[in-house]
Order: C-alpha cells, then structure tokens, then sequence
C-alpha cells in the first residue's frame, strides 16, 4: 500500500499579507513562532528590533504585526507610533515583560497599541485568539 506523503492543508493565512514579528530576545525569537503562528498557520517575517522592522514594513504590507517593547536601536514604543503615524491600519500587539498597569506597560499601550500581552504562555494563547481573529476578518 502507498502512504501519502501529501502534507495536510493550511489554515488560510491572513489575507495575501503576512504577520511580522519584532523581537530581539533570540529565546523568543525561536519559540514564539512555534507557540503562535505555526499553530494557526500564518506566514511571518522576523525582526530584530525596532528599526528593522520599520524597514521591513516599508516595503510589504503586513497585515499583524507583534512587537515588543525594549528592543536596542528603535524601541517598540518608538516603531509603533512611527508606523501609526505612517498610516499602518493593520493589528499591533505589544509584547512585553512589564506587568499591567506599570508606567512603562501603559506608555507603551498608549502609542498605537490594539492589545499588550505578557511574555509567558498566557500572552501566546493571546496572540492566538488575536490571530484567529485577524484571520477571520481577512475569510
């Protein structure tokens, strides 16, 4: 008997865009992917830090992006309100080790922020249910 070696099929990504994620924790960088956007299926870009990704966003249309807030060279606070002011429309979520409520967390929330989420599990199972429901407004 032959085994099909087809690979089951994808979740429909966002759209024809893609998500993009800010990152500049390496630890981060490997697994966030793995408990987030591997999950639902959704193609993504990497950045390293602020500036990269402002650089990226320049030239493709992302539709999710995932930032975190303390990155070296431009900080998610800084990235966030450059691309809000640039007009991007598309979802941003802040990820971030500052707890709820603290001076830098609700610095940060207030740039542009459509949702902050904390980096533990939690915060991934969060990203999921913001993923699914950027997917669906893309269906």
């Amino acid at each position: 008997a032959r085994i099909d070696l087809t690979p089951p099929p994808r979740a429909r990504p966002c759209a024809p865009h893609r998500l993009i994620c800010a990152q500049d924790d390496m630890f981060l960088q490997l697994t966030m992917p793995l408990t987030t956007f591997d999950i639902v299926s959704v193609p993504y870009d990497k950045a390293g830090d602020g500036q990269e990704a402002l650089d990226m966003c320049k030239d493709t249309k992302y539709a999710f992006v995932l930032m975190d807030n303390e990155m070296p060279n431009v900080s998610g606070k800084e990235a966030v309100k450059a691309l809000r002011d640039r007009g991007f429309k598309g979802m941003i979520v802040g990820i971030t080790g500052h707890a709820e409520g603290s001076d830098e967390r609700n610095d940060f929330e207030a740039v542009g922020l459509d949702a902050c989420v904390e980096k533990d599990s939690t915060g991934s199972e969060k990203v999921v249910e913001l993923l699914k429901q950027a997917m669906a407004t893309y269906a």
